[in-house]
């Protein structure tokens, strides 16, 4: 071998070491800063997945239990507003119908009253007609 060759090749395996070196460090910084999850923050195992299924469906029962009192609730306040709309109805009723017959009765005596008072101006008109013939 002459040492022209061997110095072509020592500089070509020398290059291409050091370009696959240097393509080894690219991969490797590119690996390290790729986003890598840690698995015991992203995998969940069997238990904690039961855990917080029996979580849920505690939740949703307590939740399905209050529906169930706020509708009872709801149910009780309804009759009880009807009860009392029922009750304000009928007292409005007896006080529409109070009302009437002393409407009735005031009226009754109005009459009365303006037939008494038309027969008292007439009295009244007799007199000062008499005082006036006597004078």
């Amino acid at each position: 071998m002459e040492i022209e060759n061997s110095t072509i090749l020592g500089t070509a395996m020398i290059t291409f070491t050091s370009l696959l070196g240097a393509y080894y460090l690219i991969l490797r910084i590119r690996e390290f800063h790729r986003e890598k999850p840690d698995p015991k923050l992203t995998y969940a195992t069997h238990a904690q997945m039961e855990k917080v299924r029996s979580e849920m469906m505690r939740a949703i029962s307590e939740a399905v239990q209050d529906l169930r009192a706020l509708r009872a609730e709801i149910r009780e306040d309804t009759r009880a507003l009807q009860k009392q709309y029922s009750h304000a109805l009928s007292d409005n009723r007896d006080l529409i119908a109070k009302n009437a017959q002393n409407i009735s009765a005031l009226i009754a005596q109005s009459q009365t009253a303006s037939q008494r008072i038309s027969e008292l101006s007439l009295k009244t008109d007799r007199i000062v007609m008499r005082l006036k013939e006597d004078m």
